[in-house]
């Protein structure tokens, strides 16, 4: 038997760049990574937010 659990959408903190709506990004000819070039990041575009929605699904099976 299968269940399926439908959480309501959540605002969460972007997990790429931890909340603040920047990556920093390096060169390659920069090796001592001294002049970090600040990018937006994609996945929030910026705004450190992301929205969540989850589906759970439970499995329910007989032990023999």
């Amino acid at each position: 038997m299968e269940h399926k659990r439908y959480m309501h959408p959540t605002i969460e903190l972007c997990k790429i760049c931890e909340g603040t709506g920047v990556n920093h990004k390096f060169h390659e000819h920069d090796l001592l990574n001294q002049h970090p070039e600040t990018i937006q990041c994609e996945t929030c575009e910026g705004s450190g937010r992301v929205l969540v929605s989850k589906i759970t699904v439970i499995t329910v099976e007989s032990f023999k």
